[in-house]
C-alpha cells in the first residue's frame, strides 16, 4: 500500500526489494578506519496518481542476518536500520528530495516481515510543495536470504 499527500491511494504500485552489497566505513580509536561489508536490502517503492510518478526509495545499514535476531510480534523502530542520508521521495519530472521519516517493522511467522513507514518532506524551494505519504510494505526475508 502506497499512499500520498491526502492519502489518495497510488496505481501501478510497484515495490522492488533487492539484495546489495553494503559497504560501511568506521572510524576507530588511533584515527584507522574499519571497512565493513556485508548483504543487505534496498527498497524502491513506485506508482501514480494522475499523470505523476511518484518513489520513494531507502536503504537498510544492517545485514540480513541481523534481521533474524528481531523478536517476533513486536512493533520495532526500523530507523536505526535505515541508512543515514539515503533515503529519497522523488516525482516524476522533479528533483528527488530527502523526507523525514519513521519505520516501523513487524516480524511474523517465521522469516515474514511487515514495515510501516510514514514520510513528509519539508519546504523545497525546488518543488514549492510539500509531501506526506504512507507505505506499508511485506515480504518474506527467505526470498533474500540466499542471493
Amino acid at each position: 500500500m502506497f499512499k500520498i499527500a491526502q492519502l489518495q491511494k497510488v496505481n501501478n504500485e510497484v515495490i522492488n526489494i533487492n539484495v546489495v552489497n553494503q559497504l560501511l566505513d568506521k572510524f576507530v580509536p588511533g584515527g584507522k578506519v574499519v571497512h565493513k561489508s556485508f548483504k543487505s536490502l534496498s527498497f524502491s517503492i513506485g506508482g501514480q496518481i494522475g499523470d505523476k510518478t511518484y518513489n520513494l526509495s531507502f536503504y537498510l545499514n544492517c545485514s540480513l542476518n541481523k534481521l533474524l535476531t528481531l523478536p517476533y510480534n513486536d512493533k520495532i523502530d526500523f530507523n536505526k536500520y535505515i541508512l543515514d542520508n539515503d533515503t529519497w521521495f522523488t516525482i516524476e519530472g522533479l528533483q528527488s528530495m530527502a523526507p523525514q521519516i519513521s519505520v516501523k517493522i513487524i516480524r511474523y511467522l517465521e522469516n515474514k516481515f511487515i514495515i510501516f513507514l510514514t514520510f513528509y518532506t519539508e519546504y523545497n524551494y525546488d518543488v514549492n510543495v510539500d509531501y506526506s505519504g504512507m507505505i506499508e510494505i511485506t515480504f518474506d526475508l527467505d526470498d533474500y536470504l540466499d542471493k
